[in-house]
Formats: structure tokens, sequence, C-alpha cells
């Protein structure tokens, strides 16, 4: 058993998507259709509906799995929505998967994206964030979905963070909340203005007037809705309002729209992967996958004698790492980046690779611990595992830095390891 850190237990954390390949290799089981699409991938110019009428544009964050039903009464009433997904998440335990996707799709729904974990993005290096925007379109690419249209989590959005949902090929990306509306030719479509979420406290009167006041402005009305239910939290909408705005806006003069329609533009190429420069997640902030493991990074050699967990007491963000052995063999136990091609592991010396690189871990322990390096070849080959000097255990933050000496290579995958059984936190790792 791990023991409990400051403030309380080590947290398990819960599945919340499958992994990456699997999703690549087409994990939506037998009835899952070829060559699915999301929908329309070109449109012409953006404008409004003949006559200059008012837009309205019906959005749903987060892919959840009950967002299939919204998606039916919408489709019922002949009219299209814009659901943004995070490609990590199709598949996991209460969302959409891909045959469901799949079909909503087939019947004009668009396919958007929402990050691969659900990041504030202006709160990340631009290495992390072409990641989190780049990656997640790649994989609802790698799905059958030709995503064009973005919305940034929690509407957090900057100049830089727009300039990345640019550079990663989406037309557009639904930002700032609590505005009025937008206009049908926004002037800046990289942070499309909408109200507030529909959710637990939206009255029908009040969803209903976001639509009246983009009907006496002529403009575009982008409603944001998450889950579909009564009760369940305070994003979640009853049924019985939404259907009811539905019939509402079937009575009105105003135009139901996808985002992307509105919008236009082609559907452009995702970009190739460029290799990080940075530790991405070097806090071991997001989580997600089955085994419960950080995004970008590995383990190996646990076992019912070697635990890893998430624990609250870090010395930044929220989360940091812990493992702990209880058995031999205490480096086997391996917290480590991922070793990939370059989409998560970064290239040492960033853009001046011929300079040692520089690690750097932050850790408390109840034993020493020590570096674990690998690093891959030009031709994707990864060397075993080397270790550094020993650094004694602390119970206070104390940071470990070593500059190794290592051949030229494409990719670095390190961590720290235990030097004999006992317990270690690990946060903020750093390339230097």
């Amino acid at each position: 058993m791990m023991r409990p850190g400051r403030g309380g237990q080590v947290r398990r954390v819960v599945a919340a998507a499958v992994v990456a390949v699997a999703l690549a290799a087409g994990c939506g089981g037998p009835g899952t259709p070829p060559e699915p699409s999301a929908g329309p991938t070109s449109a012409g110019p953006a404008s409004a509906e003949p006559g200059g009428g008012a837009v309205v544009s019906l959005t749903f964050d987060d892919g959840l799995r009950r967002q299939e039903r919204m998606a039916r009464e919408l489709t019922e009433r002949g009219m299209a929505g814009t659901f943004y997904v995070h490609s990590t998440r199709v598949q996991a335990d209460g969302y959409l998967d891909r045959a469901q996707l799949a079909r909503m799709a087939r019947a004009g729904h668009e396919i958007g994206g929402h990050t691969r974990t659900h990041a504030r993005l202006p709160e990340l290096h631009p290495d992390e964030q072409r990641r989190e925007v780049c990656g997640d379109r790649a994989g609802l690419a790698a799905l059958g979905f030709t995503a064009r249209s973005f919305a940034y989590p929690f509407h957090a959005v900057d100049a830089a963070a727009g300039a990345v949902v640019k550079e990663c090929g989406y037309n557009s990306g639904r930002g700032r909340a609590g505005a009025a509306g937008e206009r049908t030719a926004p002037a800046d479509p990289y942070n499309l203005k909408t109200p507030l979420s529909v959710g637990a406290r939206t009255t029908l009167a009040q969803a209903q007037e976001y639509v009246i006041a983009a009907e006496r402005r002529k403009g575009w009305a982008i409603l944001v809705f998450h889950d579909y239910c009564a009760g369940c939290g305070p994003l979640g909408v009853d049924p019985a309002l939404f259907t009811g705005l539905l019939d509402w806006l079937k009575g009105r003069a105003v135009a139901v729209r996808t985002v992307g329609d509105v919008i236009g533009g082609d559907a452009r190429p995702v970009p190739p992967v460029r290799a990080p420069s940075i530790v991405l997640n070097a806090s071991l902030e997001n989580y997600f996958g089955k085994e419960g493991l950080p995004d970008c990074w590995q383990l190996y050699g646990r076992s019912a004698t070697a635990a890893f967990g998430r624990v609250a007491d870090a010395r930044s963000g929220r989360w940091a790492g812990r493992i702990e052995v209880t058995g031999s063999d205490p480096a086997r136990l391996r917290l480590a980046i991922k070793q990939d091609d370059g989409s998560c592991a970064p290239r040492p010396g960033g853009q001046a690779p011929a300079r040692p690189p520089g690690l750097s871990v932050w850790y408390t322990s109840t034993a020493p611990v020590r570096f674990a390096v690998s690093t891959r070849s030009g031709d994707g080959v990864w060397s075993g595992w080397i270790t550094g000097p020993e650094f004694p255990a602390t119970r206070t933050w104390r940071q470990a830095t070593w500059k190794p000496r290592l051949p030229d290579a494409a990719g670095i995958s390190f961590g720290l390891v235990l030097a004999a059984p006992g317990q270690a936190t690990f946060d903020d790792f750093a390339l230097r």
C-alpha cells in the first residue's frame, strides 16, 4: 500500500481515455463504419442567411456519451450541431465512441476539436499548446474525422493560443464566454464570442433571449451545452428545456447552422509532428488512460511491491507523482518521458542539439534516488537505460540536476528511480 501524502491519501486515477495507438488502429469494434467524416469538409465564404437574418449554432463540449441523444433530437427537427470532442477520450467510459461519432457525422453534425486533455492553453508553453491542439486534431483525423472547428477548454484563450489553433489547421476557435453574441463575419474567428453555457440554472426564457438578442442584431448566437440530464450537475441541461428550445427555434425565422458552415473555408491538412524542445506535462498535471498515467509519460515495473499514484502534495500545480517500492530491485520501477517519435520525447538541446542537455527534477524521498536516461537515434532506435549519480533522501523538496555525456540524439527520455526500497515523490521535470 502507498502511504498518504500531506493532506490525504494517494489518489488513483480514474480511466478517462484509451491509448492513442488503439485509437489510431480503430477501436470502435466490428460495428465501426469505415471512413467516417466530420460532416462537410469545405464550404463557401462566411455569410448570414439570405435577407441578412440571424444565425444560431448549437455547440456541445467534451464528447459526453449522452450527447448522442441531443444529436438525435436535432436530427429529428432537421437541425445540425457542432460537437467538440477530445480524441483521447473517444471510447472511454461516459464518452462517445467512434461508431456514435460516425453516425452523428453522417447525419450532418460537425465533429470539432477540444484539445487532448481539456487543457487551459494560455497557461502552457507553445510546445505543449501544439501537442494539445495539433495532436488532438491528428487524433481525430486518425479516427476518420476532419475537424475544421475548435473550442478552447474553459473558454481560456489569448493571442498566442489563437495563433496555435490557426497553425494546427483549424478555421475557427470558440472562445470568450459571457458576451452578448458574435457577428456572422467575426472580427477574430479564433476567438468566437458566446453567451454563458446553458446549464442546470439556465431557464428556457434565458436561452431564448440569447437567440432573440442575435435576431435583434441580425448576428450569430453560439450556444454552448455539455451534459443532457436533469439534476446531474451544474453543466447538465434538463432534456425538457433542451427539446423545448429546439421546438421554439423551429418556429422562428432564424437559421440553425454548424460553426464550420458559418465560418466556411476548406479543411486544411494537419501539420506534421514537431519534436518539442521542453518536457511536456512537466508538472504531471494531465492524466488519462486506462493505466492512470500522466500524459506523455510511461511507467515500467509496476507490481504488487512497486506502486505508482498521483498525490496532492505537489511542489507546484495540483499534482505530483509518487512511487513506492517495498521489494527488491527498486530501480525497476521507472516513471519516464514516453519513448516515442517526438510527439512527447523532446530533442536534447532544443534548437542547439550539440549542447549537452541538463536534466532537472524536484523530489522528496525516503531513500536515495538517481537519474535513468535513454536516447533515440536519428533512425528511431532507443538506447538502453543508463543511470546517474545518487541524490540523498530528503523530507523537503530538493532539485536533482545532471548533465550526462550523451551521443548525438534525436530524442531523450529520463526520470528518477529509487536506489533502495522506499518512497519518492516527483514534480517539475525540466530539460535545459
